[in-house]
């Protein structure tokens, strides 16, 4: 199992991450990036709004989405960088269920280089099964709250100078889930109000911004969002199956997940 992640993880950051280029930023472009890459670090644990476990509940293993980013490829392409349209958020998952309705999950990529650039990210979340307070609710409502925080350096090139560029991304948000009461396959949505921050930095004297827009070597944008996201979970005997779609920021995305637990 440990093999298997590693090589998902390797694979999908070579595939996603080779040689951007950012130059010439304008102030629509750093919203738009960040935007998508608010959108691509969303927590995303998939998991639906029952409790885990009558009593106690836990789950590891991987998720992996990916999210749509054509405006971030149009930057990117504009400057000669490696095609981009869409970027990934993937990491390895853990959660567990305590009694009270109370869980708490994480997501997390551990620091990770390839093909010249370096990912790392970690999300954190508490979710709330308010069955718990109403227990004659006949479907199973839960309130979530979320922490996203990811980093993302690469090297590039600027006006024949090596520089290096850092962006980092942070998200925060709450989001309200809705599911029935099956014991096997749990189909879920949700809504959510999100908040995204977003810092684009450059070493060197050699500017990646537009001069209409910024003579400093580093910015930060907040956006904020609604989000909408369907889903299942799928539960048989230890082994863990699910899949998210959702929309935030403008951008839509998909994930999966493959899990033991109980």
């Amino acid at each position: 199992m440990k093999s298997i992640i590693s090589l998902a993880l390797v694979l999908l950051t070579l595939k996603v991450y080779a040689a951007p280029a950012f130059t010439n930023i304008t102030s629509a472009d750093f919203e738009n990036l960040t935007k998508e890459m608010s959108a691509n670090f969303v927590h995303n644990s998939i998991l639906g709004a029952s409790k885990m476990g009558s009593i106690f509940g836990f789950q590891v293993g991987l998720v992996a989405a990916q999210t749509s980013t054509p405006n971030t490829n149009e930057i990117v392409k504009r400057n000669a960088g490696a095609d981009l349209a869409s970027i990934y958020n993937v990491g390895l998952m853990g959660a567990i269920g305590i009694p009270m309705g109370l869980a708490f999950e994480a997501v997390i990529l551990p620091k990770t280089t390839a093909a010249g650039a370096t990912i790392s990210a970690t999300s954190m979340a508490l979710k709330y099964n308010i069955n718990e307070l109403i227990p004659v609710l006949p479907l199973n409502l839960a309130l979530r709250g979320f922490y996203s925080n990811a980093n993302f350096d690469f090297a590039q090139v600027v006006s024949s100078v090596n520089v290096d560029v850092s962006n980092k991304t942070k998200v925060t948000g709450v989001q309200l889930l809705l599911s029935p009461m099956f014991p096997l396959v749990e189909p879920y949505v949700g809504i959510g109000l999100l908040s995204g921050s977003n810092d684009l930095s450059v070493t060197g004297s050699n500017p990646i911004f537009a001069p209409g827009f910024s003579t400093s070597q580093s910015e930060s944008k907040t956006v904020s969002s609604t989000q909408i996201l369907a889903g299942v979970d799928v539960n048989l005997l230890l082994l863990k199956l699910g899949a998210e779609y959702s929309q935030s920021f403008g951008a839509s995305r998909m994930g999966l997940k493959l899990a033991l637990g109980f």
